[in-house]
């Protein structure tokens, strides 16, 4: 499923690019567990895997790692989100996990039962009738990694939906741009060195 293209800011808040957020329209079963890579210091990176393959890595702190998998947020399928949007050197993406916002409020107040006592913010906005989350958001995105597709590698390098579209694809079922994503983003970067 694809949104029609929007505005993102930058970091450089006087530019905007266009971009778009697709989803998965079922349910997939992701694994997530701490990764070992020697990249990212004191096993802080998180692995995200479809059929036992590798799809992503995210550096986070290790004591959000912990946290995250003890929260077993990932035991039944979930949505999966890519956001997309066009910069140097080509297409970038963020792999977000969407999880059920009532199934991550569940699971904080079982591992901090004090925090069902303590009004939040999201309950008083709802008070207040400046509601963001309802059910038009019944989703909390946890990242799962960074992708670049390189501008030669593009597909659709004029429509960012179908270029986004076939990225998340790709991530759910394999196939050689994955297998080799590593290797080719070393020699592309090296190239341009």
């Amino acid at each position: 499923m694809a949104d029609e293209p929007n505005e993102y800011s930058s970091d450089d808040e006087s530019e905007t690019r266009p971009a778009v957020f697709v989803t998965t329209r079922e349910p997939i079963r992701l694994a997530v567990s701490r990764l070992e890579d020697p990249r990212a210091p004191e096993s802080s990176a998180l692995g995200a895997y479809i059929d036992g393959r590798l799809v992503a890595r995210c550096a986070m702190p290790p004591e959000a790692i912990e946290r995250l998998v003890a929260l077993k947020l990932f035991e039944e399928p979930i949505p999966i989100g890519l956001f997309a949007y066009e910069e140097a050197p080509g297409l970038q993406c963020r792999l977000f996990a969407l999880v059920p916002r009532d199934a991550l409020e569940e699971a904080a107040h079982e591992h901090e039962p004090w925090k069902a006592s303590v009004p939040s913010y999201e309950s008083s906005a709802s008070d207040s009738g400046d509601d963001e989350s309802g059910p038009d958001a019944p989703y909390e995105t946890i990242l799962l990694g960074h992708i670049v597709r390189f501008e030669k590698d593009r597909k659709h390098p004029d429509d960012l939906a179908a270029e986004a579209v076939d990225v998340l694809q790709k991530i759910l079922t394999g196939g050689d741009a994955l297998r080799d994503a590593d290797k080719r983003a070393i020699d592309d970067l090296l190239d341009s060195l």
